[in-house]
């Protein structure tokens, strides 16, 4: 808002005028870009930080809840590893993340994000065929905690990759347009 004071030419009286500038003040894109990477970054670690921690913490629990029982015994870490029902979280994980890379397909096209949507189907097919064996006793314990943490870790990476791209587009349409 900038105030005017305007005297006439004979010198009598003051008139004052106010005016008001409707224009929003400049912004520096420069800034919007690093905010918008913060914000990228941000994203990416709160997902990531999240799918670890959901896929996690059933096992957690299932080894306190050992440990507080009587003639626990410490079981090895492949043997650990199959007990974390991670084929189901490798599920989610992917789903969410092709749920995703839809709706961002739905307003910029990518090749990008279609690979990871064809990835992020395999994982779910993989882990989908290989869930079953989780709770066969003929099960061998290695195999199926060595299988189902490589699931987890690809579904990790191809969920990751899709937030980071969805993240990027998002940043860049704010910075475009904003």
């Amino acid at each position: 808002m900038a105030t005017t004071s305007v005297v006439p030419p004979g010198g009598e009286g003051t008139q004052t005028q106010t005016h008001v500038s409707s224009a929003p003040p400049a912004t520096d894109p420069e800034a919007q870009r690093r905010k918008a990477r913060k914000e990228v970054w941000l994203r990416v670690t709160v997902w990531f930080a999240l799918s670890v921690l959901a896929g996690l913490i059933p096992t957690i629990s299932q080894y306190l809840n050992g440990r507080q029982t009587a003639g626990f015994q410490q079981p090895s870490f492949w043997e650990w590893v199959s007990r974390a029902q991670l084929y189901p979280v490798a599920m989610t994980l992917a789903i969410a993340s092709v749920g995703e890379a839809l709706m961002q397909l739905r307003k910029k096209h990518s090749f990008r994000l279609i690979l990871v949507i064809i990835n992020n189907l395999v994982v779910t097919l993989f882990a989908t065929i290989l869930v079953p064996t989780t709770d066969s006793a003929d099960k061998i314990k290695e195999v199926v905690g060595q299988q189902s943490l490589m699931v987890f870790i690809a579904a990790l990476f191809g969920s990751g990759l899709c937030t980071w791209i969805c993240a990027t587009q998002g940043a860049e349409e704010v910075t475009v347009n904003g």
